[in-house]
Parts: C-alpha cells; structure tokens; sequence
C-alpha cells in the first residue's frame, strides 16, 4: 500500500512544473503586443512594496502524553512521543517584478500543510500545494482477520462455530488493528496573465486517501465487524481562460475528474459454521472507479440601471462508470447470470441567472434562477441476486436516477428609518424525477420576514421568521428496492411541514466592552409518514461578551446552548402493534479567555473550554416504556500560551494544552469480540483520552531592519 505519492507520479509532477516553468518563463521574455502594464518599468522610490526577502522560521518540538486516536483525529498527535514542531513562511522580491512565496505549516505532522508560489507580476505564476489530512477513527479495536490487500483471512487454527462463544481460537487470534486513513491532496496551479483582460490558467490535483475503515457484513442471521482497506486515488484537471473588463468579466473552464479504488471487492472469510454448504467466505462492493468531464462558463456583468450586477453560469458534463460487476454469489457452482459491468452514462447539466439591484437608494432586490439537470442514459439491467451470499432471492431491476431540479429564490430589503429595516424573502424547489423512482415530483416552498431594529447606533436587533411546506407525489411502492418498507417514506421524499425564527443582537456598551447573542427555533413535522421520522425539533442560543480594556489586554466569556429532539415509530411485523421512539439530544458549551501583554517583550494566553452533551433515547412497544441508557460526552481543555521577545529577530514560545474527553456510548461500551454470540465485533470502545501536551519552539525573522520595518 503506498503511503507517499509513487516515484513515477513525483517525477511527473516534477516534470510538469519545470515545463510549465520554462514555457511560462520563455513566454514572459517575449514581447507581449499589448497595452498591459509591465511592473518591470515601475520606478517608485517610496512604494511600500517589499524588495529583497524577508521570512520566517520555527523549529522546535512537542511532547504529547496520553495521545491516542481520539485525540489526533485530524492533527496526526495519535499517540505518547516526541513530534517535531516546524514551520516557516516568507517572501521575496525584485525590482523587476519577479517573486516568490512560501507558507509552510505543521511540517512535523501528518497534517501538514503548505504551499509555494512564484512568478513574475502582472505576467505568470505558479505554484505548488500540499495539505495533508489524517483521519484516525479507533485504536481500541481487535481482529482475528489477516488483510493480504482487499483479502481478510482466517489463521489457519481457526474453528469455525455457530456463535463467538464457540470459537475456541479466537482469543489467541485477536491482533491489535488501527482504523483511519490519511487523506493527502498535491496541487500544481499555473496563470498566464496573457494582457490586462485576459489570463489562462491551469491546475493539476491528485488526492490520495490511504488507510482501514470500518464496515460490516453477515451471513443471514451471523455478522462480523471488519476492517475494510481503503486506497483510493482521484486526478483532477482544471484548465481554461478569463476575461475581465471594467464593467464585466467571463470565465470558460473544462474539468476533468478521474477517480480509482486499488481494489474490485472486499473479500473475507466466513468465521461461523456456514448455514449452507460451501458458504466460507463472503464480498462486499467497493466504491467503483468513474469519470468526470464537464465545460462550464461563468460570468458576470454591471447594468448601466439602479446599480445592477447580473451573474450567470452554464455547465454541461458526463459521469462514467464502467468497473466489472463482482459474481453474484461465492457459492462454489453458482452459476446466476449477471452482466460484465454497469456501463452508466449520466449527463449532467447546469444553468443560473442572478440579478441585484437597488431601484430606489432605501430598496434593493435580488434573485436567482437555477436549473440542474441530471439524465440518466444507462441502460436497466436485470440482475439475480443472492440474500446475504445464502440464498436465492429473485431478479432486481437496476433503477435509473434522472431529475430535473429548479430553484427560484429572491428576497427584498427596504429601510423604513435610520433605526428600522424590513425584508422580506423566499425560495421554491422543485424537482421532477424520471421514471422508475418512488416519486415522481417534491415540491419545497419556503417564505420568511426580516426586520432590524436600531434604536441607537451601539445596540441592533434582528428577527427573522419564517415557514416551509414540502410536497411529494404519491409514493410508488413498486420502485422501492426487493424487501423494503413501503411505509417508511425516506427523509429527502417525505412530506414536511416546518416553521422557523432566528433572533439576534449586538450591543457595544463602551468603546471597550461588546456583547453578542443569537437564538434559534425551528420545528419540522413530518405529518404524512405513516412509519419513520415523524418530527424534528431544535432549538439553540449563543452568547459573547468581550472586554478589550487597552491594546495590551483583552478578554472573553461566551457560552451555548442546543437541544434537538426527533419522533419516530415503525412495527416489527405486520400484525404487531407499532412502537414509538423519541431521541433528545443537549449540548453545552463553556469558554473564556484572554491575551495579555504586561511588556513589550512578553506575551500570555490562555483558553478554557468545557462542552459537555447528554442523549436520551425512549422507545414504548407494546404500551410499555422502555428507556435506552443515556450516551454522553465531556470534553474539558485548557490552553496556556508564553511567547517571549528575546530580540527583534528572535522569539521563544511555550505552550501546554491539557485536554480531556470521555464519551459513554451504551452501544458499543465493553463490547468485546465475542459479547454478542451472533457478532463477532472488533471491540472498538467510546471515544476517550486525557491528553497533555507540551511545546516549545523558537522563532527567527529575518530580513527586516532593527526598526521592524520591511527591507527596502
């Protein structure tokens, strides 16, 4: 599994910069027939332009103790060591116009990040990019499973049982496993400002996810949980030309995307005693690779009427997929036909008008039009398929995904008084489907109100309000997928009824002290499901209050609140009475801080944050109440910064972050391999770590003279 870009595509990537390089540099020595100023000619002896280099760099080290996967989610500190801590950034120029950039970050972790960048003024430029992003999900789970690529064996002890109590070696089968992936994306960007109006501009993007996920899988009524190896690679290629003038600008681009998965399927042995003869390992689908090709232009122009600005925009494009199908059984012998591969074809499309104006000097107006079109030309295949890799279960019709999508959408503001103004807007969304869908249209209407009230100019207030009332046809049971419910309408389909408000403040008290608030309502009914979700509600309110005394000393509290609370019921069986559930959830947060200067030379930091949040779970069956134990959560930090000034140049800076997190999830807490006779599970527990974190690093700036300023 490759965990760096391959020689082959660095070499490339490098190849493709030294030519767009030279070609863009043997560009900017030929004479341009144009009237675009040339930077090169400029003489200005007070201009506050940088010439020469100036930068920075910090170098240093930070010591983690207690690090685990929950702590290093997505900075990479996963676990107790030493990290090196590094970063820089500067820049430099010539009288001539030529210059160079660079901003370095986090360069000792897996979430590094950076770019550089150079060219000439007013000519060309290019640059490079790299943003690294880990993802670290558990560090808590085990497996008896073997990955030989996108293969999960069995040691070859194994003794197979008909539940986990009765698998004898897999206790001493169980190895230790970590699931998470990086996520690394480079880029290589270029620009020819070929005159004052016109650049042509080109971008190359690879992104590579590396790494293990969780997923699961069963064999009828037996299910394990696995570690799914994940090597994904997406090219992207983004190239075209722009126009800008005084009054309008244009911009024509074409896109293409191609994305590959390393593997074709996932396959893994059978741990339990098969249901049927020959059933010893099972295949789950991955994502298969495709394609994206698309031409899009976009634009805008300034109306010579009441100050308006037109936008538009217009794509069209193609996605592609070809990838063969998997067998449609591992059963030895299966011989159920299937097709080679899906060949789906979908184009794509996409137009958008936009307008604001402002009329009358107290009215403005705006609005937009959007269509997307999406027509599904892959012809419908029949295929047989197989109920969890066990047993016949009939012939599934491949369902087709075309829809005609349009947004209508304006609002208007008007100012009654200095002190009062109104708004008022709304939305319509309408999407029509093609055949073959549960639906064959929704309808979503939105409307709200808006004023602002200012009584004095330190202290506002605005209130919004508003309603929304989504339609659907009627529901086409035949098109649901073999075995689903007919009575449970899917979330994006179902009918819904929602009413909304939103209420905010500012207020500055004194030069010195500001105070800021924000509160929320909105209540989602979902009146014509007869199973399912059958209400949303959620509620919050913020608020902030900053003091800032003196430029040397400021300081902060603010604190949150957010409850969300769903209705949902569904049946057992057909001759069983429905059951109920309702789900609240509540989140708190807590923080304050401050940033204090007691002399030139120093400089002290420091944050706390506590986000505590509670889920409670009901469910009545049968005229029973049953409640779920309750899931929570409690994450407690406390940031201490120290930077001192030991010279113009120079700067020390120390941190300790103490950060703790403790999650209780009844569902997954202290289950093991083998505590569900029926699952064998990978133990993965509640998120959890007590954290300290240390780091001290020196920072050195140079190219700037005694008195601060930027080298002339």
């Amino acid at each position: 599994m490759m965990q760096t870009l391959s020689w082959y595509h660095a070499a490339s990537l490098a190849l493709a910069l030294g030519s767009t390089l030279a070609a863009a540099s043997a560009a900017a020595d030929t004479p341009v027939t144009s009237t675009a100023a040339d930077p090169s000619d400029w003489k200005c002896s007070q201009c506050p332009f940088l010439q020469g280099a100036e930068g920075d760099a910090e170098v240093g080290a930070m010591n983690a103790q207690g690090a685990n996967a929950s702590y290093g989610r997505y900075t990479g500190i996963d676990h107790t060591g030493t990290y090196a801590d590094v970063a820089g950034s500067g820049q430099t120029r010539t009288s001539d116009g030529f210059y160079a950039n660079y901003d370095l970050e986090r360069l000792g972790l897996a979430s590094r990040e950076g770019y550089v960048e150079g060219g000439r003024e007013g000519r060309y430029d290019l640059s490079i990019s790299y943003d690294g992003q880990p993802t670290r999900l558990y560090d808590t789970g085990v497996t008896p499973f073997r990955a030989n690529g996108a293969n999960l064996g069995l040691p070859a002890d194994w003794v197979p049982a008909g539940s986990t109590g009765g698998m004898s070696a897999l206790g001493q089968s169980l190895a230790p496993v970590r699931l998470g992936y990086d996520r690394r994306t480079a880029a290589l960007l270029g620009r020819f400002f070929a005159s004052e109006s016109w650049t042509l501009f080109g971008e190359f993007r690879r992104q590579e996810k590396i790494g293990s996920g969780l997923t699961s899988a069963s064999f009828l009524t037996e299910a394990v949980q696995l570690p799914q190896p994940v090597d994904y690679v997406t090219d992207s290629l983004e190239t075209g030309v722009a126009w800008s003038g005084r009054r309008a600008s244009f911009r024509l681009t074409y896109t293409g995307s191609w994305f590959e998965d390393d593997s074709d399927a996932l396959t893994f042995a059978n741990p339990y005693l098969p249901i049927v003869p020959g059933s010893t390992e099972g295949r789950l689908g991955v994502p298969p690779g495709n394609t994206l090709q698309q031409l899009a232009a976009t634009g805008n122009l300034q109306l010579p009427w009441w100050a308006s600005t037109l936008t538009y925009s217009a794509s069209l494009g193609r996605l592609r997929q070809n990838a063969a199908f998997m067998p449609v059984s591992t059963l030895p012998g299966a011989a159920l036909p299937s097709p080679g591969s899906l060949d789906g074809d979908v184009h794509l499309s996409h137009y958008a008008l936009g307008l604001a104006t402002r009329p009358l000097p107290k009215l403005s107006l705006r609005g937009n039009a959007i269509y997307d079109g999406r027509d599904d030309k892959t012809n419908p295949l029949a295929i047989a398929y197989i109920v969890t890799d066990t047993f016949p279960g009939g012939t599934a019709v491949t369902p087709r995904y075309s829809e005609d999508h349009v947004r209508l959408d304006g609002g208007a503001d008007y100012a009654l008084a200095h002190w009062l103004k109104v708004g008022v807007g709304g939305k319509l969304d309408e999407i029509h489907y093609g055949p073959g869908q549960v639906v064959t249209w929704t309808q979503n209407a939105e409307s709200w109100g808006r004023g602002t009230l200012t009584p004095i100019a330190e202290l506002s207030f605005t209130l919004k309000m508003g309603n929304a009332l989504r339609k659907a046809s009627s529901f086409n049971d035949g098109a649901l997928p073999p075995e689903e419910n007919p009575l449970i309408r899917e979330y994006d389909y179902a009918p819904r009824d929602r009413v909304f408000s939103s209420l905010t403040g500012a207020w500055t008290a004194t030069p010195t002290l500001t105070w800021s608030a924000e509160g929320f309502l909105a209540k989602d009914d979902y009146r014509s499901s007869p199973l399912g979700l059958l209400a949303v509600h959620e509620w919050r309110a913020s608020s902030t209050l900053t003091w800032t005394p003196r430029d040397t000393l400021s300081a902060y509290i603010g604190g949150g609140y957010e409850r969300l609370f769903n209705l949902q019921n569904g049946y057992t069986g057909l001759d069983t009475v429905p059951w109920l559930a309702s789900d609240t959830e509540r989140f708190w947060n807590m923080d304050i801080g401050t940033r204090w200067v007691p002399q030139e030379r120093w400089t002290l930091t420091v944050d706390y944050l506590l986000a505590p949040s509670y889920d409670d779970t009901e469910s009545t069956a049968a005229g029973l109440s049953q409640a779920f134990p309750q899931y929570s959560s409690k994450l407690d930090s406390t940031r201490f910064e120290v930077a001192y000034k030991w010279t113009r140049a120079l700067e020390i800076h120390f941190r300790y972050t103490r950060e703790t997190f403790n999650s209780n999830d009844w569902a997954i807490n202290g289950v093991g391999p083998s505590t569900v006779p029926n699952l064998l599970a990978l133990g993965v527990q509640p998120y959890r770590d007590n954290v300290n974190l240390f780091g001290l690093t020196v920072r050195y700036q140079f190219g700037r003279d005694e008195a601060g300023q930027k080298s002339k």
